[in-house]
């Protein structure tokens, strides 16, 4: 073995403590991510019983915010776990260590922890998606008794993304100990500078812009494409804190040292000294609690957004007395006093939603075609046509679609829709664009448009006016009203929210244990400040007060920078998809998340300062 990687080996065992956190945030890294290659790993291979679109849709969906997530919680770790040894670099690199050798050190420990860690968490992380399957079931995804893919892809796909990350972390760690003279780098190893440089300005600032204009996406691009963007906003301004965050805390808690009446007690005056004097590190810390709530309030309020949406535009479309469901609903139409009747049935189809060749379950989404009748009147039925005509579907081999749909697929007017039936491909003609599409559906046609490419359909809801509800009635038919119908048909999708809650308290719990970790690193990695603190006079009461207001400033600091994150994203969505007015916002878990963000930041940041103190005590 080269000297190098046993200066590596060394150096992990001495630092045993650090890395062993840094390895539980990867491990647990690796199994969220290998349960998402689990789920498009299985949409991607298909097969019998397997709605590949849908796995691979729900896969993509959760991919991208865990992959934000997961990098985000993975580079506040690592760079802890760091950042407590800047001192030991600085000490190489006045001995005689070159940059390059601190750098290929600091490597090969990282790697190593690396290899050793994610595929630990990987291999548990497949296990675990086999749980998930009842829900799939539910949702649909699965029928027939098939079964998840498992193999070593996943795992190996956690590698592919976490092992680069951890490296470019790393050394991005120790580049600031590395570019500045040893000793300098000794005396900065004690204390932090609260500047950033102008580079990280910008892209702090280049962030933050970003994020905002993400947050109104929903006012420009329809349905939930834009919703989904919007979310997006909140990771982005949580980036741009982490970004500026030294300077805007040392900032703030300078001004709060400043203010600070004379009668404050000398554990609050030296707990907003600590975190003006180590903004760095309380700003590493903070970006995983502003995390867990940012994301669990976001995803949440997007998930209402979308799903009041959906209730509001079915509402708008239907204009009926009564709302007739059931096998047998066709019946309805012929019933005594009918003035009115509108048949809608659902014919499942495959669509085409990417012009380029690929897998299956990429290039077609399992979807429905809606039929109705291309005369149906605008005061029954009525998903609000923005271009063209409904009344065009009387043409053969023609099919309208939603605003969300045509801006995904980039159809328009005449454009060609390729649609799949058992395998055979057709194409229809785009006659009309509406905007209703969360609560109509993203495809329309007539029954015999649907009746031609093969698929099997029955008008299963019939929209009735002019009778009444005795008359309607009849063996397996259910006679509601519009109201009604609309609640219990919004409901319908309760399966697959349920799964996606599922998945993001999994994720919620990855980004709860990655900052607990944070938490009890900083704070472990405190023993020689807080024995100098009781060396020189400080009680270990007042040390342990002294850590109680810094966890409570961390635990608040993280609310704020999570609450004004989540702000615009909620903003823009509820403004995009349901108007202004009251925001749809999720008050419960924004409740809950918040009050779970200032119990990590106190119970891990008690638990090992009590220790620390007591240590201290005993030994002198």
């Amino acid at each position: 073995m080269s000297s190098s990687w046993t200066l590596a080996t060394a150096g992990a065992r001495a630092h045993r403590g650090a890395l062993a956190g840094t390895a539980i945030t990867l491990a647990a890294a690796g199994a969220v991510l290998s349960v998402v290659g689990v789920l498009l790993e299985t949409g991607l291979r298909g097969g019998t019983g397997v709605d590949g679109g849908t796995l691979v849709a729900l896969a993509s969906s959760y991919a991208g915010t865990a992959l934000v997530v997961v990098v985000l919680v993975v580079a506040a770790t690592v760079t802890l776990a760091l950042r407590g040894r800047r001192r030991e670099f600085a000490l190489l690199r006045t001995v005689g260590a070159t940059r390059r050798q601190v750098r290929e050190q600091v490597s090969r420990e990282v790697l190593l922890v690396s290899l050793l860690a994610v595929p630990l968490g990987a291999v548990p992380g497949t296990l675990l998606a086999t749980r998930l399957r009842p829900l799939l079931e539910d949702a649909d995804a699965l029928t027939g008794g098939a079964g998840l893919s498992l193999s070593p892809l996943p795992a190996l796909g956690a590698l592919a993304v976490l092992v680069p990350s951890a490296l470019l972390i790393g050394r991005l760690a120790a580049r600031e100990t590395l570019r500045t003279p040893p000793t300098e780098a000794v005396r900065q190893a004690t204390v932090e500078a609260s500047t950033v440089g102008r580079v990280r300005w910008v892209l702090a600032l280049v962030t933050a812009v970003a994020g905002l204009s993400a947050a109104g996406t929903p006012l420009f691009v329809p349905g939930t494409i834009g919703g989904a963007t919007a979310a997006t906003s909140a990771f982005l301004l949580i980036g741009a804190a982490a970004l500026a965050g030294p300077r805007l805390v040392g900032w703030a808690f300078g001004r709060a040292v400043a203010a600070a009446p004379q009668g404050t007690g000398p554990a609050t005056r030296l707990a907003l000294l600590n975190a003006r004097g180590f903004s760095r590190r309380l700003t590493t810390v903070v970006v995983p609690l502003a995390l867990a709530l940012g994301t669990g309030t976001v995803q949440t309020s997007v998930d209402r957004a979308v799903a009041a949406a959906a209730s509001q535009q079915l509402r708008a479309a239907i204009g009926s007395q009564y709302v007739v469901t059931g096998p047998d609903a066709a019946a309805a139409a012929a019933a005594d006093g009918v003035t009115g009747a509108v048949a809608i049935g659902d014919a499942p189809v495959q669509v085409r939603t990417d012009p380029d060749d690929g897998p299956d379950a990429l290039v077609y989404e399992s979807s429905a075609l809606r039929t109705v009748p291309a005369d149906a009147p605008r005061s029954l039925f009525d998903p609000g046509v923005t271009q063209g005509s409904l009344q065009a579907l009387a043409d053969e081999g023609t099919v309208a679609v939603s605003e969300d749909a045509a801006f995904g697929t980039g159809l328009g007017l005449g454009d060609p829709l390729e649609v799949r039936v058992d395998g055979v491909s057709h194409e229809l003609r785009v006659v009309a664009v509406y905007d209703r599409g969360l609560g109509v559906g993203d495809y329309l046609t007539a029954p015999a448009t649907a009746a031609e490419v093969g698929a099997q359909t029955q008008a299963t809801t019939v929209l009735v006016d002019g009778s009444d509800r005795a008359a309607l009635a009849g063996d397996g038919r259910t006679v509601a009203t519009p109201g009604a119908y609309v609640d219990r048909a919004t409901s319908a999708s309760a399966a697959q929210q349920h799964l996606s809650s599922v998945l993001l308290l999994l994720l919620l719990v990855f980004v709860g244990l990655g900052a607990a970790n944070a938490l009890v690193l900083t704070t472990a990695g405190r023993r020689s400040e807080l024995a100098l603190l009781h060396r020189t006079g400080t009680t270990r009461a007042q040390l342990r007060r002294m850590v109680t207001v810094e966890a409570l400033v961390t635990g608040g600091l993280a609310w704020l920078v999570g609450t004004l994150a989540v702000l615009p994203a909620v903003l823009g969505v509820s403004g995009g998809l349901l108007g202004w007015g009251v925001p749809a916002f999720d008050a419960t878990a924004y409740a809950v998340l918040s009050g779970a963000v200032l119990l990590t930041a106190l119970a891990a940041t008690l638990a090992p300062a009590v220790w620390l103190t007591r240590s201290q005590g005993r030994t002198g």
